[in-house]
């Protein structure tokens, strides 16, 4: 890790005065509960003294404390990145602890928290390697894998990121799955398969790298199933705004918003003709140029492109519909977006 992401990790961690005074009155009443359940109240006044001081201690001397106690796990505060203390508390509000394992002779796969919103859902995992195998790949992956989720009937698309690894030299990886959905699996109970780990050096560069496999590292089964209890961080606009994409006439039906993904779906009886017509726009390998971009204005001024696709597009041709999600590198300040642009329309937020 960087100086700069252990200096921006640091302070999405540092815990304000309210969150310290609130950490600290749970530990010690916990604490005073098991003391004197153990042994009686008077061994409570005696130990109180040493106890604050232990626990003042801690605040002070590690936000790791602090970013765990409020509920998200260390390497999803990585991953994410969030931008504000306050985001740091609201993420964590919404995280659902799994603490699964599957244990077989091929390896130990750990599924440990989950988050999501109407659209996106992310499972964090680690997975520890048979003794004598080396992780040192940049990039890996459960392929084939299957996941079903009991309250959802539709489509579905998924991807592995990996997580950056402390010490690449040993048996062990974290990554997210992320998962891509027309609903919210809030919830819902999955069923998880996975069936090999395959590994990449790095990304393609050129298309006879793109042809390379994956090349597979690990076979075995891993299945599990666990619910999806997080709490939804989606809020929902519904429009209903005429817009033209690609010169064709749609409806601009709604616009999802959360810190970790923007999802809009679009309705129109030229919607194959929508999507012929954006995959005619020049693209160069590896790429990937986002063909339904969106811009977010910030109420400060500033503003972002999508310029480049991540995420899921699908156009349903025979209900005339197009469902476009939008993922990010880290989690995006959704309460101080101002508006978004999506074509010729401006959809003001937060207002």
């Amino acid at each position: 890790m960087g100086k700069n992401n252990l200096k921006e990790l640091s302070e999405a961690l540092n815990p304000t005065t309210e969150q310290k005074e609130r950490i600290f009155c749970e530990i010690l009443e916990k604490a005073e509960n098991g003391i004197a359940q153990r042994r009686g109240f008077a061994s409570v006044k005696r130990l109180r003294p040493a106890l604050v001081a232990v626990v003042v201690c801690c605040l002070i001397t590690t936000t790791a404390f602090a970013a765990v106690y409020l509920g998200l796990d260390m390497k999803f505060l990585n991953f994410l990145n969030p931008s504000s203390n306050e985001q740091v508390e609201y993420l964590a509000n919404g995280a659902y602890v799994v603490d699964k394992q599957i244990v077989n002779k091929n390896g130990t796969l750990k599924i440990k928290q989950v988050i999501g919103d109407s659209n996106l859902t992310y499972i964090l995992m680690d997975f520890i390697a048979p003794e004598g195998v080396v992780l040192d790949d940049d990039l890996y992956r459960f392929e084939p894998c299957n996941v079903d989720v009991d309250i959802y009937n539709g489509t579905y698309g998924y991807r592995f990121r990996t997580l950056e690894d402390e010490n690449p030299n040993d048996n062990k990886i974290s990554l997210v799955m992320e998962i891509h959905t027309e609903e919210s699996l809030m919830g819902g109970k999955i069923k998880f398969v996975a069936e090999a780990l395959e590994g990449s050096p790095n990304l393609p560069k050129t298309y006879e790298e793109s042809l390379l496999m994956p090349k597979s590292i690990i076979s075995g089964n891993w299945e599990t199933s666990f619910m999806l209890n997080f709490k939804d961080y989606s809020t929902t606009y519904e429009l209903n705004r005429e817009i033209m994409l690609y010169g064709y006439k749609a409806t601009l039906q709604s616009i999802s918003v959360s810190p970790i993904s923007i999802a809009i779906k679009v309705e129109s009886p030229y919607t194959k003709e929508i999507h012929n017509a954006s995959s005619l726009e020049p693209v160069e390998f590896n790429t990937f140029l986002d063909e339904f971009p969106i811009t977010i204005n910030y109420k400060d001024g500033t503003q972002v492109t999508t310029i480049y696709h991540s995420g899921t597009t699908h156009g349903k041709y025979g209900k005339n519909e197009t469902f476009l999600l939008k993922t990010f590198e880290n989690v995006i300040n959704d309460k101080e977006i101002e508006s978004i642009v999506f074509f010729d329309v401006i959809i003001p937020i937060n207002q």
